[in-house]
Parts: C-alpha cells; sequence; structure tokens
C-alpha cells in the first residue's frame, strides 16, 4: 500500500468523523431547543400558577383586613356564588312595593297620625338582704377562707 493509498483512506475516515460529528451536533442542539421550549412552557405554566395563587392571597388579606384582623374561614374563605339565592327577593320588593308596604325604618303613625305617650311605669326598689345572724357554723367576716393564700408570706416561713 502507498502513502497515496493510506492518505486517501485518512482522508476518507476523516470526513467520515466530521459527518458524524456534524451529526451529532446537530443532534445535540435539536435536543437542546426542545429542553428549552419545553422548560419555557413550564415556567410559563408555572407563573401562571402563582399569579392566580398570589391574586386569590392578596384577597385573602384584603378580606382579613376588612374583618377587622381576624382570619377565619368566614372572613377570607371562598364565598359561594349566590348557591342560595333564587330570585325570589326580586319578586318579593316588587309585591312590596306595589301593596304600599313601608320598610321597618320608617316609623309608622299611630292611631291617625298623632303620637300617644306612653304611662311611665315605677319600679319599687329592690329589697334588702336579712343581716346576717352570728350561728354555730357561721364563719365571721374576719376569718378568711381556708384556701385563699392570697396574703401569705412564702418567703417568711
Amino acid at each position: 500500500m502507498s502513502s497515496e493509498d493510506a492518505l486517501a483512506a485518512m482522508r476518507a475516515k476523516l470526513s467520515t468523523l466530521e459527518a458524524e460529528n456534524t451529526a451529532r451536533a446537530a443532534l445535540l442542539d435539536r435536543s437542546r431547543d426542545e429542553a428549552v421550549a419545553e422548560s419555557k412552557e413550564k415556567l410559563d405554566k408555572q407563573g401562571k400558577i402563582q399569579g392566580e395563587v398570589f391574586a386569590r392571597l392578596q384577597e385573602r388579606n384584603r378580606r382579613a383586613k376588612a374583618a377587622g384582623g381576624w382570619v377565619t374561614e368566614s372572613t377570607v374563605g371562598e364565598k359561594p356564588g349566590d348557591e342560595n339565592d333564587f330570585g325570589f327577593e326580586e319578586d318579593d320588593t316588587e309585591k312590596d312595593r306595589r301593596a304600599g308596604y313601608r320598610a321597618a325604618a320608617e316609623p309608622e303613625p299611630a292611631f291617625g297620625g298623632r303620637a300617644v305617650p306612653l304611662p311611665k311605669v315605677e319600679t319599687p326598689p329592690a329589697p334588702q338582704p336579712p343581716p346576717p345572724v352570728p350561728g354555730r357554723h357561721r364563719r365571721g367576716a374576719a376569718h378568711p377562707d381556708d384556701d385563699d393564700f392570697a396574703n401569705t408570706d412564702w418567703l417568711a416561713t
């Protein structure tokens, strides 16, 4: 084998290695681009979720401040969206308006528009308790309770 044949064989081997290296680089570039796109998509989803959580926490803190700082489920919990509202209240207010009913805040004139004064009722004085009668089993006011150790000086004994 001549040196020219060996040189040609080496050049052919180098060209195949170069083609293989180029294919590997392209494969690495493609997998890197896919990984970047996938991570960007996950980051976008995570950012959206974190934005929703942040908005809920801000609403919860606003409700807690509105409730005077009391953080309970009734003050910061999610309010049900008109779960028990069947629309009857609107019908009742319209019927009351047509019937001429007044709200409870409006005082209704008594007896044709003139006010009637109520008679004053005097309460009798409260009866006085009977004076204490000294007896055999009754403790005097001078004797403190046996279980009351408030006036005991513990360091003196």
